[in-house]
């Protein structure tokens, strides 16, 4: 597994400076951004600012983006940002995220991925803003179970929330959204260690061709993916 380098990459624990926890307590919400694609609304959130190149990096689902490279448009402050997609999953392969490139935008700020599977019983965070809203949701739970390498979660998300960051309590990237149950609470998470590998390799190599890694070609991932989550009726949202 790769190492995230705490520098580089995570920009929202470099901002808090000599503050204290009260001025960082809400920060993670500087990398979370609104998507729109056609009629699809989601969510995305900053996993890296390049310095180099003046823009920002975002994962969201690919079926918020309709599995397509394309442009779209992220809000964040009552601003319309240009978006690229410049990498999304095919359907019915795991796992379901895409990659954006924007401009930089000074508040906005990198998250840190984790690279840690949680426990059960975990307390988390999604983060996520509603269809047809523009202010971003918090909503808090825990850790229930995994699934087919598949996190879910108590955290009762809603419709919009699709792409969208669940944080550690302390605020590191433990996943994106994917779905939910059409029935209770339970949430479905793509965890982070399915990809902070491929995309601090994409960080440092800037090569698009690396994030085809992002796309399982394990057999058994593809049909645990296909025919194991369909069995616990989860919907996209």
């Amino acid at each position: 597994m790769v190492t995230i380098n705490v520098k580089a990459y995570n920009s929202i624990d470099k901002v808090g400076g000599s503050g204290g926890e009260n001025d960082n307590r809400y920060l993670y919400l500087n990398s979370v951004v609104k998507i729109e694609c056609g009629q699809n609304e989601g969510t995305a959130v900053c996993v890296h600012t390049s310095d180099a190149n003046d823009r920002h990096l975002f994962l969201t689902c690919a079926h918020v983006v309709d599995h397509t490279v394309q442009s779209v448009i992220l809000r964040y402050g009552g601003r319309a940002i240009k978006g690229r997609v410049i990498y999304a999953n095919r359907k019915a392969v795991p796992y379901d995220i895409a990659v954006i490139v924007s401009e930089r935008i000074t508040d906005i700020l990198a998250c840190q991925i984790s690279d840690k599977i949680p426990v059960i019983g975990q307390k988390m965070f999604s983060v996520g803003f509603p269809c047809q809203e523009y202010v971003p949701s918090t909503v808090f739970g825990h850790m229930y179970r995994m699934i087919h390498n598949i996190l879910t979660t108590t955290c009762n998300v809603r419709e919009g929330f699709s792409g969208g960051p669940v944080f550690s309590i302390d605020r590191k990237l433990l996943g994106l959204t994917v779905g939910k149950l059409n029935v209770g609470t339970i949430h479905f998470v793509l965890p982070s260690t399915e990809f902070v590998e491929t995309i601090n390799k994409y960080i440092i190599t800037n090569n698009v061709e690396i994030l085809n890694d992002l796309e399982s070609k394990c057999p058994l991932k593809t049909a645990l993916w296909n025919n194991g989550i369909p069995t616990f009726k989860a919907c996209h949202i």
